[in-house]
């Protein structure tokens, strides 16, 4: 979902607009909640576990959009921004502004990644 709504220009935004109830849309749903419900989830679990990460790709698609366009994987305003804060007032921000911003197909990985996990310990009852 992620890299075709990437590939795609503004489609993220379209798909953001109303629920997709088209064919492969529905499919996708089909499939990604009955392995849900297999693995162990509940009904109203399951649907949240199917839509959390669903809503993050869409809106992490539409962030790539913007890296891939005119503000750049690495928008200078912004890094320069950050570089420039005050350390005595933002030193978290401060000690981390090389890192920043991080490229959204990191934030997609990591972030998919820690959802993943988090709905496994969520399943466990960790």
């Amino acid at each position: 979902m992620f890299r075709a709504s990437g590939r795609h220009g503004n489609a993220a935004r379209l798909l953001t607009e109303q629920i997709p109830l088209g064919p492969n849309a529905m499919a996708l749903r089909e499939c990604c909640v009955a392995v849900l419900l297999k693995a162990g989830f509940e009904v109203s679990p399951a649907t949240r576990a199917y839509v959390t990460p669903a809503r993050c790709v869409f809106g992490l698609a539409i962030q790539l959009d913007h890296e891939n366009g005119a503000g750049g994987p690495r928008n200078e305003e912004s890094v320069a921004a950050l570089r420039g804060v005050d350390p005595a007032r933002f030193p978290a921000v401060h000690s981390t502004a090389e890192a920043l911003p991080v490229p959204v197909e990191e934030v997609f990985s990591f972030g998919l990644e820690l959802i993943l996990t988090g709905l496994g310990d969520f399943r466990d009852g960790v």
